[in-house]
């Protein structure tokens, strides 16, 4: 089901009417009265809508404007010019019709739109019956984009015309994204119609008495009046998508996520869990027997996470860390005080390269204790897959490192007490409640170094338990971070042939796949910049190209070869961001670096550093990075944690690509934006506490819309056990 069709939640439940091919009398709608029965929509049309998700009046309503028309604003004629889209006032006069070559009836249509203070501006119509119809004569508004025709002269082809002499009935005009079948005036006029009559029949999850105190319309109220805009309408606001009707719904949405939340927290609090009880006999030895002291902060994860496992409820948190800073040694430690305990682990990683990683190091750090672990990936043949797999239903494997292969069909476990899931936000609800399906009573690690601020994540992720790495591990000599601008890259190459001379190796990251990619111009593309480094003095050297649009197998292939030293130079695009640890890469050039969020950079950046040897992040802008593009960068180049990258970004664009992984794809939300509401998401997290302390179980008349809200989410196949 497509995302567009969630039901936010009608609190009308009444049976769908009948489709006809006629018109439903407007008396007679309802929510659920399907878009074919309405006047003007047949069956072709309702065909393309459903293909949209549009399948029900109330899915019509919820299909919000994308953009809208200001028919109260005029063009001025002196600004007229070709590529301007613009609504401009004069007279329509000598009209003119031709047939069009091949066709009997059909004519090209030509008029001037005359005003006294300028040339006039031809208007054109393709495919006319006729141009009787046409306000010849008249004064009119035309609404369209200007080109220039061969003649030099400035023409509009298919303006929209509206009588001036009739008035404007709606000056601010809503425009859809809807498909091309249906016209955007007989879409308005039916959304609108309906949205004014069933404004009263839509309930939104904010009861009523708390609509005053949340400064925001009733649900009913805010659709319409989108739907609907009055003559006094902001539309820059409207455009913008920040007017207050739009506030109102996301403010909607976002109290029903977040009672959702706590909801969940509250029901965990009463899930019987796998308790670890055993005498700490590995894990202590394992801690003792590293060959360096753990800081601070992984001895408080431990004491927190170690308390969350020996209780008989489950555990759910969220491990958050810094790139390095030893996020996945606090797992293993938590893997030990579960399989000491008589139980079984799953880790699970988002590529095949993470996870041969973490199994290389589970041997590499835990080996000297006698624990055997297995690695299940998809690319594992069947004559050692199915006796693996037999091993683990039995039992008899204590902890398996894997990729999605772990949710896989056929995968069975004897006793599972704990699933880790390392870089979290690269996995859908679904394949993370697999995972957890595997013990009902397991516990659940979920790990990230996505920088995200500890006030803005408690409240984010109010249904996990969250603890967070705030110190890094002692030794680590911190990366040095340049800006570039273009004309300097002869020195980013001769930085980089530098450190290739001492074997060691470098990535560069570009923001294309292929040269004709879109807003291409001015920008490398992978291919593009492997020729440029080939011709360069690191031509001598290795280079291998990683993006995004490369088979599975192929990535994990170049990544194995840098890995190994078979490759010098990786050219690659952002799919580097979460990669394998390549201690031998000590310097990373990213291009065009102004398109790139600092969350995003700094996970970049991580890619080196992790090695003993002094490391490098140079930062090349293109020619057009100038005012606050060039401020975040100079702010990244100052920064050296995570936490201040995203305070920092906080501070100037909200939580922007703090949170992009998240927002696609595994968050249901339709008007909240995890990107730019940040003080919503505050607010209505206080009033849905405040709800729930009234009404706990939501069995109240006046919690209806909360249950329908919620009940929508669900029919969405929205885990809220999982959304971390």
């Amino acid at each position: 089901m497509s995302r567009d069709r969630r039901r936010i939640g009608p609190s009308e439940t009444a049976a769908a009417a009948p489709a006809s091919a006629g018109a439903s009398p407007l008396d007679t709608l309802r929510l659920e009265t399907p878009v074919a029965a309405l006047n003007g929509i047949g069956p072709k049309r309702a065909a393309a809508l459903a293909d949209r998700g549009i399948v029900t009046v109330f899915d019509l309503i919820l299909n919000l404007p994308a953009r809208y028309q200001d028919w109260r604003a005029r063009t001025p004629w002196s600004e007229l010019s070709p590529g301007l889209t613009v609504i401009v006032e004069g007279v329509l006069d000598d009209l003119r019709s031709r047939p069009m070559r091949g066709s009997r009836w059909r004519k090209i249509v030509t008029g001037w739109l005359r005003d006294e203070t300028a040339p006039p501006l031809r208007l054109v119509w393709f495919n006319l019956a006729s141009h009787t119809n046409l306000p010849g004569g008249e004064r009119v508004a035309v609404h369209g984009k200007i080109c220039e025709a061969s003649d030099g002269t400035l023409e509009i082809a298919h303006p929209e015309i509206l009588r001036l002499s009739e008035g404007i009935a709606r000056p601010v005009r809503p425009l859809y994204r809807i498909p091309r079948e249906i016209p955007q005036r007989l879409y308005a006029d039916v959304a609108g119609r309906a949205a004014s009559e069933l404004s009263s029949k839509l309930s939104g999850a904010v009861p009523a008495k708390l609509i005053e105190s949340a400064g925001i319309q009733p649900f009913g109220d805010a659709l319409r009046d989108l739907h609907l805009p009055s003559a006094e309408a902001d539309v820059a606001q409207l455009q913008a998508a920040r007017s207050k009707s739009h506030r109102s719904l996301a403010f909607d949405e976002m109290f029903a996520f977040q009672l959702a939340l706590l909801i969940e927290r509250a029901r965990k609090e009463r899930r019987s869990g796998a308790a670890f009880s055993a005498e700490p006999a590995l894990s202590a030895e394992f801690i003792d027997g590293l060959p360096f002291q753990i800081t601070r902060a992984q001895h408080t994860a431990i004491d927190e996470i170690g308390r969350g496992i020996s209780r008989d409820r489950q555990m759910n948190r969220m491990l958050m860390g810094d790139v390095g800073s030893g996020k996945t040694l606090v797992a293993f430690w938590a893997a030990l005080r579960a399989i000491e305990s008589g139980y079984q682990v799953l880790m699970m990683a988002p590529t095949e390269l993470l996870a041969e990683q973490h199994h290389r190091s589970f041997d590499r750090l835990c080996g000297r204790l006698g624990v055997f672990s297995a690695l299940l990936t998809g690319k594992m043949p069947p004559g050692q897959r199915a006796p693996l797999l037999r091993a683990l239903a039995r039992g008899d494997i204590p902890i398996t490192f894997g990729t999605h292969a772990l949710i896989q069909e056929g995968v069975k476990t004897a006793r599972l007490g704990l699933a880790i899931i390392d870089e979290q936000h690269r996995f859908g609800v679904f394949q993370r409640a697999r995972l957890k399906d595997l013990g009902p009573t397991a516990h659940l690690l979920l790990m990230t170094a996505t920088p995200i601020p500890r006030s803005f994540a408690m409240m984010l992720f109010a249904n996990l338990d969250l603890t967070i790495l705030d110190e890094m591990p002692p030794g680590r000599t911190p990366i040095v971070t340049e800006l570039f601008t273009a004309a300097r890259f002869d020195e980013v190459l001769a930085l980089t042939a530098h450190e290739l001379e001492k074997k060691h190796r470098a990535y560069f990251v570009v923001p294309l796949i292929e040269d004709d990619d879109e807003e291409a111009a001015g920008l490398p593309s992978v291919d593009a910049m492997a020729k440029r480094l080939r011709e360069s003095p690191l031509g001598r050297f290795r280079i291998g190209l990683l993006h995004g649009r490369m088979s599975a197998a192929d990535k994990q292939n170049v990544m194995r070869e840098f890995r190994d030293g078979a490759i010098d130079v990786l050219v690659s695009t952002t799919v580097v961001e979460v990669g394998i640890d390549v201690p031998e890469a000590t310097i990373i050039v990213i291009v065009a670096a102004e398109r790139y969020g600092l969350a995003q950079l700094h996970q970049l950046r991580g890619r080196v550093g992790r090695g003993s040897e002094p490391s490098r992040c140079c930062l090349v802008t293109s020619g057009g990075a100038e005012g606050e593009a060039t401020r975040r960068l100079e702010i990244l180049a100052a920064s050296r944690n995570g936490e201040e990258v995203a305070r920092a970004d906080l501070e100037i664009r909200g939580p922007g690509d703090l949170l992009g992984s998240r927002q696609s794809g595994t968050l249901p939300l339709r008007f909240a934006s995890l990107l730019t509401d940040y003080s919503i998401i505050e607010r209505s997290r206080h009033l849905a506490e405040q709800w729930l302390a009234y009404d706990s179980k939501l069995s109240l008349e006046e919690s209806n819309g909360c249950r329908t809200a919620l009940a929508g989410m669900l029919r969405e196949g929205f885990s809220l056990g999982d959304v971390g």
